[in-house]
């Protein structure tokens, strides 16, 4: 007797392990999320510093992005994914440390949050790898939408109890959350019994030539592939525009919603984000099989674009969060289809180096620009200036959607299994 893809990934032993290891690494990513940048607009009362955080992750991206794509494919995953998550833990553990003892700096808080930043490229260099093995190909989109919807359901309901809890608390007192989290994520990946990498040469020496040479192997695989590259063209812009308005909920909140940086709806407002993550993930299967990745970003690019333009002149904040809380569950569903599309048509050996390779191209070049370009406007201009720019962005993503490449390609992903 058959089963359906959602009856048997959640009788699916090692799917649970690594589905609970990444909902317990979200709940304290989402309480650091809302609390880091408040550390530092509390500490600084810039806007521009504040957008800044977010270039930690950016900047992580580019410097370990391409490295742990090659480790990932070239060694065992499930270490790596260990290592990373006892890393993040130490470096928002230090916070928490240097908080008590009343010396928290700002460079201290950049400081962990790269190093925590840099350990979680890798882990998702290896995971991105790891979840194929796991699940195969053909139910990564059902394997791909549980953990989104899972990541929607926590954030949404984490900033609205972090809100509440930054009334009584100070934001580095939270993070002890988050340290708490790496280290179940930790335990959860250990306990994984699947092997997460197939099989390898594990006779010849590992070389610098020989990982330079892997890492050539899986850019070359990127730039080659005909809808893979100019999808990262895309994400580049589609990545700055996300990204940067991420980077600029806290002072929009403030200086424009006038909400605040505490209290339920300034909880509410991040949470809103993870909302639309949620509804995407409910919507992101169906879709992606019907219409395919490509067929859904031509369509709601054009459509994000509009509402953005339409955010960068609200100052009200019910109409404000419901613009907000659709641009999120347009722009989820389009990357959760586009990352399931990019697994499903890498070769297995192939997966870390090329999955993270096009992230870097995206987060790690389109997203640090657009953040640290939207905090300068933004500082200098005004938050719904800086929300302009992140539209026009966004409309140029829409206008890449476009090219012939794309505009010729397949609707849904041809997957394999080597």
């Amino acid at each position: 007797m058959t089963t359906t893809a959602h009856q048997t990934l959640w009788k699916h032993p090692d799917f649970l392990r690594f589905w609970a290891s990444r909902a317990v690494t979200m709940i304290g990513s989402s309480v650091t999320a809302v609390a880091l940048p408040v550390l530092i607009y509390q500490l600084t009362g810039s806007p521009a510093l504040t957008s800044a955080l977010m270039a930690t992750s950016t900047l992580s991206m580019a410097f370990f992005g391409l490295v742990g794509g090659v480790l990932g494919d070239r060694f065992d995953r499930r270490r790596i994914m260990i290592g990373a998550d006892l890393t993040c833990a130490f470096a928002i553990g230090s916070l928490v440390v240097a908080h008590l003892a009343g010396v928290l700096t700002l460079p201290h808080v950049y400081a962990a949050a790269f190093a925590s930043a840099s350990a979680a490229v890798l882990f998702d260099g290896s995971s991105a790898g790891a979840l194929p093995s796991l699940v195969g190909r053909e139910r990564l989109p059902d394997a791909n939408a549980r953990i989104w919807g899972t990541q929607g359901v926590l954030d949404v309901a984490t900033p609205a109890v972090v809100g509440l809890a930054l009334a009584i608390w100070s934001p580095a007192t939270l993070l002890v959350v988050d340290v708490l989290s790496f280290l179940g994520s930790l335990l959860l990946v250990r306990a994984i019994r699947t092997a997460m990498n197939g099989q390898r040469d594990r006779t010849a020496p590992v070389t610098a030539r020989v990982l330079w040479a892997d890492l050539v192997e899986g850019v070359t695989f990127l730039r080659r592939h005909p809808t893979l590259w100019p999808l990262a063209m895309v994400a580049v812009f589609g990545a700055g525009s996300a990204a940067a308005l991420l980077g600029l909920v806290v002072p929009w909140a403030d200086r424009v919603l006038g909400v605040g940086t505490s209290g339920w709806r300034f909880g509410l407002l991040f949470g809103s984000w993870a909302a639309g993550a949620f509804v995407a993930s409910f919507l992101m299967p169906r879709l992606s099989r019907r219409f395919g990745a490509i067929r859904l970003g031509q369509c709601l690019f054009p459509v994000m674009t509009v509402l953005l333009v339409v955010l960068s002149r609200l100052d009200r904040y019910g109409l404000a969060l419901g613009v907000y809380l659709a641009y999120a569950v347009l722009h989820v569903l389009v990357i959760s289809a586009t990352v399931t599309y990019r697994m499903q048509v890498i070769p297995e050996r192939l997966l870390s180096r090329v999955s993270t390779a096009s992230r870097t191209i995206s987060w790690g070049g389109g997203a640090t620009i657009g953040v640290l370009v939207s905090g300068q406007v933004a500082s200098h201009l005004g938050v719904p200036d800086a929300l302009a720019v992140v539209a026009l962005a966004n409309g140029c993503a829409a206008a890449l959607m476009w090219v012939p490449a794309l505009r010729r390609a397949a609707p849904t992903a041809r997957f394999i299994e080597a």
